[in-house]
Protein backbone atom coordinates (compact mmCIF):
# COMPACT_ATOMS: atom_id res chain seq x y z
CA UNK A 1 0.00 0.00 0.00
CA UNK A 2 1.24 3.20 -0.97
CA UNK A 3 0.20 6.23 1.38
CA UNK A 4 -1.39 9.44 0.56
CA UNK A 5 0.93 12.44 0.59
CA UNK A 6 -2.43 14.85 -0.78
CA UNK A 7 -5.67 14.80 -0.18
CA UNK A 8 -8.88 16.16 -2.41
CA UNK A 9 -11.70 17.09 -0.91
CA UNK A 10 -15.17 18.42 -2.66
CA UNK A 11 -18.94 18.68 -1.29
CA UNK A 12 -21.47 16.54 -3.63
CA UNK A 13 -21.87 19.74 -5.91
CA UNK A 14 -18.27 19.77 -6.17
CA UNK A 15 -18.60 23.91 -5.78
CA UNK A 16 -16.79 23.58 -2.96
CA UNK A 17 -12.94 22.06 -3.22
CA UNK A 18 -9.92 21.82 -0.57
CA UNK A 19 -6.65 20.58 -1.48
CA UNK A 20 -4.04 19.65 0.93
CA UNK A 21 -0.58 18.31 1.35
CA UNK A 22 0.01 15.71 4.21
CA UNK A 23 2.98 18.20 5.41
CA UNK A 24 0.98 20.98 5.70
CA UNK A 25 -2.32 21.70 7.48
CA UNK A 26 -2.49 17.92 8.13
CA UNK A 27 -0.15 15.02 8.97
CA UNK A 28 -0.06 11.25 8.47
CA UNK A 29 -1.21 10.84 11.79
CA UNK A 30 -4.62 12.91 11.74
CA UNK A 31 -8.00 10.71 11.18
CA UNK A 32 -10.07 11.17 8.94
CA UNK A 33 -12.64 12.36 11.05
CA UNK A 34 -10.52 15.53 11.49
CA UNK A 35 -9.58 15.73 7.99
CA UNK A 36 -13.02 16.24 7.86
CA UNK A 37 -13.40 18.71 10.26
CA UNK A 38 -10.90 20.91 8.82
CA UNK A 39 -12.47 20.60 5.20
CA UNK A 40 -15.67 21.99 7.38
CA UNK A 41 -13.87 25.01 9.23
CA UNK A 42 -11.48 26.21 5.83
CA UNK A 43 -15.03 26.20 3.55
CA UNK A 44 -16.80 27.76 6.32
CA UNK A 45 -19.61 25.35 6.44
CA UNK A 46 -22.00 25.26 9.82
CA UNK A 47 -21.81 21.77 11.15
CA UNK A 48 -25.11 22.07 12.42
CA UNK A 49 -25.05 19.37 14.70
CA UNK A 50 -24.72 16.97 11.76
CA UNK A 51 -22.41 14.11 11.37
CA UNK A 52 -20.44 14.27 8.23
CA UNK A 53 -18.60 11.96 6.45
CA UNK A 54 -16.00 11.23 3.99
CA UNK A 55 -16.53 9.35 0.81
CA UNK A 56 -14.00 7.58 -1.87
CA UNK A 57 -15.73 5.90 -4.94
CA UNK A 58 -18.97 5.69 -3.20
CA UNK A 59 -17.23 3.83 0.05
CA UNK A 60 -17.61 5.71 3.27
CA UNK A 61 -14.29 5.90 4.55
CA UNK A 62 -13.59 5.20 8.53
CA UNK A 63 -13.87 8.39 10.38
CA UNK A 64 -11.51 6.96 12.94
CA UNK A 65 -8.68 5.76 10.44
CA UNK A 66 -5.60 7.75 10.19
CA UNK A 67 -4.83 9.51 6.70
CA UNK A 68 -1.40 7.00 6.62
CA UNK A 69 -3.85 4.07 6.38
CA UNK A 70 -4.85 5.25 3.52
CA UNK A 71 -3.51 4.28 -0.05
CA UNK A 72 -3.16 6.63 -3.00
CA UNK A 73 -6.19 5.67 -4.49
CA UNK A 74 -8.31 7.00 -1.43
CA UNK A 75 -6.86 10.52 -1.86
CA UNK A 76 -9.92 12.15 -3.12
CA UNK A 77 -13.45 12.68 -0.94
CA UNK A 78 -16.81 13.53 -1.45
CA UNK A 79 -17.66 15.02 1.99
CA UNK A 80 -21.34 14.93 3.07
CA UNK A 81 -23.75 15.29 5.80
CA UNK A 82 -25.28 12.07 7.37
CA UNK A 83 -29.10 12.97 7.60
CA UNK A 84 -31.71 10.56 8.48
CA UNK A 85 -35.65 11.46 7.79
CA UNK A 86 -36.86 14.66 9.34
CA UNK A 87 -33.40 16.10 10.29
CA UNK A 88 -32.64 19.44 9.49
CA UNK A 89 -31.08 19.72 6.38
CA UNK A 90 -27.33 21.17 6.42
CA UNK A 91 -27.18 22.54 3.10
CA UNK A 92 -29.07 25.65 3.02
Amino acid sequence: MVAATKLKMTDISRQKRFETDLSDALTPRHTVGQAVDLYLDRMRIPGDGLRWSAFNRGVKLDSKATLDELDEEQSEWTVIPEVSAGAKSALH
